[in-house]
């Protein structure tokens, strides 16, 4: 299943089961200085990023929310100085767009993982903000379920997103993560990862799915995530 499918398919159920997300947003957001004029979420879903700002009293004047499944979308907080668009982040029209927008901030918690070129987009992003606020996760992630099945992660690696990264901005805050969820069983966590929309791109047959749930070692899942912060080396 392809990833936008994926998450069209699990809007509903997205915000209760993506807790390392939550975790993400919730440290990116309270790096934030306000007060800000406009601000941009590339892969906004049902608004988690949106609603934490308001949660922490940010000043700001727009909001602009960008996501390619329309589902997530029609669950996100609505406004005056709300715009929500379906838009991919690998397209050159959406960044042609936000120039034109005087944005202070693009901000985007665990969506850049799924970005088809990933110095491509941090790159357009830094041509595009002042400022860049990034929670992304790295190919670790799920590493015992990769090697069980003996299958490569479908994410670009930890070195590679840092470098892209510091390519094309500053440095404020750079910070490698690793987080552990446990489950009861391996049936559990397999539930866990199609209700949260991180299965784009482990495209699991029936017949690795048993072999998993029959040999998988572990009680938990392994994520690992990159916290970036930086100034844009493009907008001087």
């Amino acid at each position: 299943m392809r990833i936008k499918e994926q998450f069209e398919k699990s809007a509903n159920s997205y915000e209760k089961y993506s807790k390392i997300q939550s975790i993400g947003t919730k440290l990116l957001i309270d790096e934030i200085k306000s007060p800000l004029n406009n601000i941009a979420d590339l892969g906004c879903g049902s608004g988690r990023v949106y609603k934490e700002i308001v949660k922490n009293s940010i000043k700001f004047n727009n909001f602009y929310g960008y996501d390619f499944a329309k589902s997530m979308l029609n669950l996100h907080p609505k406004g005056e100085n709300i715009f929500l668009e379906a838009e991919d982040f690998n397209n050159i029209a959406l960044f042609n767009k936000m120039r034109r927008l005087n944005l202070d901030l693009i901000i985007s918690a665990s969506a850049l993982q799924w970005a088809k070129d990933i110095e491509f987009t941090l790159k357009e992003c830094a041509k595009s903000a002042k400022l860049g606020y990034f929670f992304i996760f790295t190919s670790n992630s799920f590493k015992t379920i990769h090697k069980t099945i003996n299958i490569k992660s479908p994410i670009v690696t930890k070195e590679q997103t840092l470098k892209a990264f510091l390519n094309n901005y500053n440095p404020i805050k750079v910070e490698e993560l690793e987080h552990k969820l446990y489950f009861d069983d391996t049936l559990e966590m397999l539930r866990y990862i199609k209700k949260s929309g991180v299965s784009g791109g482990l495209n699991l047959s029936y017949k690795k799915m048993k072999y998993l749930i029959k040999n998988y070692p572990i009680k938990y899942l392994e994520f690992e995530t990159l916290l970036l912060i930086g100034e844009s080396r493009c907008l001087r």
